[in-house]
């Protein structure tokens, strides 16, 4: 896969993803955050996520690519990279990242998704255009450049670009009004 945006707007659109998250966190108690059953929307009909299950889910795609950049600097393929292609996988990966974080206090969430988002932000700030546009350091039969590699795992459909949010919480003044 190649990258269809440029870096600067992958960058651009991946801050105002956070900037989205955040508001949204701003907006919302804890008991709000951490109430069960509030995400109506998703690929999975039997999701009983609350918000801060929804942001475990964000945080594993965005580790998984923070992690996927180091392995293409060592010449090797992450296995999120065809994990999420994959529906039985893909599934695994949504309900893993939440299971995964399911110990952590709110707090400890919160801070686990401005860390990753900063690392991944400042991940993508640092390389150059022809970074962007560097063939996979690896053999896989696709024509995969990095900015590609990272929008296989961030921005799979029906994902708006760098946009995982509206998937979940297409209006946020709605979801808020229904948490209300």
């Amino acid at each position: 896969m190649r990258a269809t945006v440029k870096r600067e707007e992958a960058l651009r659109l991946l801050k105002t993803e956070h900037q989205a998250v955040e508001a949204l966190i701003a907006e919302l108690s804890d008991e709000e955050i951490t109430r069960g059953d509030t995400i109506r929307h998703g690929l999975y009909f039997d999701q009983e996520c609350s918000f801060q299950d929804l942001l475990a889910h964000l945080i594993c795609y965005e580790v998984y690519t923070v992690e996927a950049l180091r392995e293409w600097r060592a010449g090797q393929k992450h296995w999120a990279i065809d994990a999420v292609k994959d529906p039985r996988q893909g599934r695994e990966v949504h309900y893993g990242g939440i299971a995964e974080r399911a110990h952590l206090s709110l707090g400890e969430q919160l801070e686990e998704y401005r860390q990753t988002s900063q690392e991944l932000e400042s991940a993508i700030e640092a390389l150059s255009d022809a970074d962007w546009r560097m063939a996979a350091p690896y053999a896989d039969g696709q024509d995969t450049d990095l900015g590609g590699m990272i929008e296989g795992i961030l921005v799979l459909p029906p994902r708006p670009m760098y946009r995982h949010l509206p998937v979940h919480v297409p209006d946020a003044r709605a979801y808020i009004r229904s948490l209300r």
